[in-house]
C-alpha cells in the first residue's frame, strides 16, 4: 500500500540521518521529513478518515445520550417524587377510609354486644322458667304414671282372679264331660266286650263238619249266632 510505502521512507530518511555526536540524537532535513509527512497524510485511505469522522460523531452521539439519559433520569425522580406523593395521598384516604370503617364497625359491634347482653338476660330467664316448667311436668308426670301403675296392677290383680275363677269353672265343666264321655265308653266299652267274648265261646263250641253235611242248618246256625250276639 502507498501509506507504507511512506513509512517506509521516513524510516530510511531517519535511519540515515547524521547522528548528533555523544547523544542519541540524529539530523534530519526538515522540508524533505515534512515532505513525506505531508505525503504520509495524504496516502492515508479515506476509511481512517471515515474512522475519525465516526469517532467524532461517537462523541456527539454519547454527549447526546447522556444529555437524554440526565433528562430521562430528571423527569424519572419527577415522575417518582409525584407518584410518591400521589402514593401518599391514596395510602392517607385508604388510611382515613379504614379508621372510619373501623369506628363504625365499633360502634355497631358494642350496640350488638349490648343487644346481646339484653338478650342473654332474655335468654336466661327463659331458661330458668323452661326449667321450673319441666320440674313441675316431670313432678306431674310421675303423678300420673304411678296412678296408672297402681290403676294397672289392681286391674291385672283383678283379670288374674277372674281368670282364674273362669279357669276353674272351665276345668269342672270339662272334667264333667269327659266323666259322662268316660262312663259312656265304659259302658260301651263293657257291652263290646261281652259280645266278644260270647262270639269266642261259640266258634270254640262250633263243629266245622256240621256245615259240610247240612247246608241248609247253616243259615240257621248263623242267624241263631248273631241273634246270640247281640241279646
Amino acid at each position: 500500500m502507498e501509506i507504507h510505502d511512506r513509512l517506509d521512507d521516513i524510516a530510511r530518511l531517519l535511519e540515515t540521518a547524521r547522528a548528533v555526536p555523544l547523544s542519541t540524537s540524529c539530523v534530519v532535513p526538515r522540508n524533505e521529513a515534512l515532505d513525506l509527512v505531508e505525503d504520509a497524510r495524504a496516502s492515508l485511505p479515506d476509511s481512517i478518515r471515515e474512522a475519525d469522522d465516526v469517532l467524532a460523531e461517537r462523541e456527539d452521539l454519547i454527549e447526546d445520550a447522556e444529555r437524554e439519559a440526565a433528562e430521562t433520569v430528571r423527569l424519572a425522580q419527577s415522575e417518582s417524587v409525584q407518584l410518591v406523593n400521589q402514593a401518599q395521598i391514596d395510602a392517607d384516604r385508604i388510611v382515613d377510609d379504614a379508621r372510619s370503617d373501623a369506628d363504625e364497625m365499633l360502634e355497631r359491634a358494642r350496640a350488638e354486644g349490648r343487644r346481646m347482653i339484653d338478650e342473654q338476660e332474655v335468654l336466661l330467664r327463659a331458661h330458668h322458667e323452661a326449667a321450673s316448667l319441666l320440674e313441675d311436668a316431670e313432678a306431674r308426670a310421675r303423678s300420673i304414671i304411678l296412678d296408672a301403675e297402681q290403676e294397672a296392677d289392681m286391674l291385672t290383680a283383678k283379670v288374674s282372679d277372674e281368670v282364674s275363677r273362669e279357669r276353674l269353672q272351665t276345668d269342672e265343666f270339662v272334667d264333667g264331660k269327659l266323666g259322662d264321655l268316660e262312663e259312656s265308653l265304659a259302658t260301651s266299652l263293657a257291652a263290646v266286650r261281652r259280645g266278644r267274648d260270647r262270639i269266642h265261646a261259640r266258634r270254640a263250641a262250633f263243629d266245622p263238619v256240621d256245615l259240610r253235611t247240612s247246608t241248609g242248618n247253616t243259615s240257621t246256625v248263623t242267624t241263631a249266632v248273631f241273634d246270640q250276639s247281640f241279646d
